[in-house]
């Protein structure tokens, strides 16, 4: 009985897969359920019996594209995030930014499902609330990484990391639809290096310190 379950699950999890790709493809109008009948290789009785509607199973593939792609980025935003323990201390934040924009890169060309959600979608209160979900995960990660970087005193200690944050979530969201539609790869690259290197800028000033020591070592040169 206990393979059975699992062969099940593992079944619909297939279907589920099959479904959410051609949702990513074709977006919600445009998939029929002949299309998905096609795709998955599951009757019409049985994507009912298993997810209740066509809007139904589009809100659980919506789940399942953040359940693939978002670890990956939560794990850069932990690993980035947390204190060292001890004398050791955390890796670059900032630089944690740019790995983390090179999983946005690398995730553009599937289409951007929480984007394209929030476009085709945006008056169905289900899909919204989904996809605000996952706005507020990445923005809160974001601000994390943010607020460690100052912290660690690779930002000034005057930068808002949540401003700052919002700024990164929007470019992102941004970023997705560029990476889908643009046949040009290096745009996207480029745009997220600038990122980083805005973000760069922020850094605390390096000429205050050493000013302040030239100007002590030519009061030493006067008295003497």
């Amino acid at each position: 009985m206990h393979n059975v379950s699992r062969n099940k699950n593992a079944d619909l999890d297939r279907v589920l897969r099959a479904a959410t790709r051609v949702f990513l493809d074709r977006g919600f109008s445009a998939t029929s359920m002949s299309d998905l009948v096609a795709a998955t290789g599951m009757n019409r009785a049985g994507l009912y019996a298993a997810f209740g509607s066509k809007h139904q199973l589009y809100i659980t593939a919506l789940q399942r594209y953040r359940d693939d792609t978002e670890p990956e980025l939560r794990a850069i935003a932990r690993r980035a995030a947390e204190p060292g323990t001890g004398d050791e201390q955390a890796g670059d934040a900032l630089g944690a930014i740019g790995d983390l924009l090179d999983v946005v890169v690398r995730h553009s060309k599937e289409g951007g499902f929480i984007v394209r959600a929030a476009v085709e979608l945006a008056d169905d209160p289900a899909t919204v609330r989904r996809v605000q979900d996952a706005w507020n995960d990445l923005e809160h990660d974001l601000a994390a990484i943010l607020a460690r970087a100052v912290e660690l005193g690779e930002l000034d200690p005057a930068a808002d990391p949540d401003r700052l944050a919002r700024t990164a979530l929007v470019f992102v969201q941004g970023a997705l639809v560029t990476g889908h539609a643009d046949e040009d790869e290096s745009r996207l690259a480029d745009a997220a290096a600038g990122l980083v290197d805005l973000l760069a800028s922020y850094r605390p000033s390096a000429t205050a310190a050493p000013i302040r020591s030239q100007a002590a070592d030519d009061a030493l040169l006067n008295e003497s």
